[in-house]
């Protein structure tokens, strides 16, 4: 897969800083259909392939007017490999070419979790960038939930988790060997793959949505 994304860059109280909005992974053959979503926290250390654009981002006000090609972070390397691990095991073939939508509680591109929470709940006036969301669509083959523990946007957390029933969401956070159940998504660096893969058993090509739930 192929990643892309828009970037923009804004000067804050907390210097420069650089946000990341509507990313998706593209098959190797080209986008097409999306197929999937996938809702993290924040966007990590992935960043624009090109190395002059990634300067004018760190070091001045700047927004890019298009999705570009983007080098994925480790985060974004192993939900492609789980994504596809994922059909293969549940004996599902991938288009030939598709599109995934990966979204963010907030925007705010920071590879220290703790950093980028702090950053959220305190950078001023770019709330607009911080929490921008692309309009998700009514149906996809398959969700992912894996935004940790988090406490920025628990409301959009609870419309996500209403809207999408049948999303994949791993409850066992694998920290440092010590395996505990938790009540919120685990993020994808501290689950087991084994993990995912028994969430998305029987929960791609699905297609269902509350209301559908509601009346089964």
């Amino acid at each position: 897969m192929k990643t892309y994304a828009h970037f923009v860059s804004k000067k804050t109280s907390q210097g420069m800083k650089i946000f990341r909005h509507h990313t998706e992974f593209h098959s190797i053959n080209g986008p097409g259909k999306a197929i999937g979503l996938v809702v993290m926290m924040n966007p990590g250390d992935a960043r624009p392939i090109d190395d002059v654009l990634f300067n004018i981002l760190e070091n001045s006000e700047y927004e890019t007017e298009k999705p570009v090609l983007t080098v994925p972070d480790n985060t974004m390397k192993k939900v492609m490999r789980m994504i596809r691990k994922a059909y293969d095991d549940n004996e599902i073939k991938l288009p030939h070419q598709y599109s995934i939508h990966i979204e963010n509680i907030f925007n705010i591109r920071e590879k220290d979790s703790d950093k980028a929470k702090r950053y959220a709940r305190s950078i001023s006036g770019v709330k607009h960038l911080m929490f921008k969301s692309r309009e998700l669509l009514n149906n996809y083959d398959f969700v992912f939930f894996a935004w940790g523990k988090l406490d920025i946007g628990v409301e959009r957390q609870k419309d996500l988790l209403t809207k999408y029933p049948q999303a994949i969401v791993v409850n066992k956070l694998n920290y440092k060997g010590t395996i505990m159940d938790v009540s919120y998504p685990v993020h994808p660096l501290y689950m087991k793959t084994e993990y995912f893969l028994k969430a998305s058993k029987d929960k791609i090509g699905i297609r269902l949505l509350e209301e559908d739930a509601n009346i089964l």
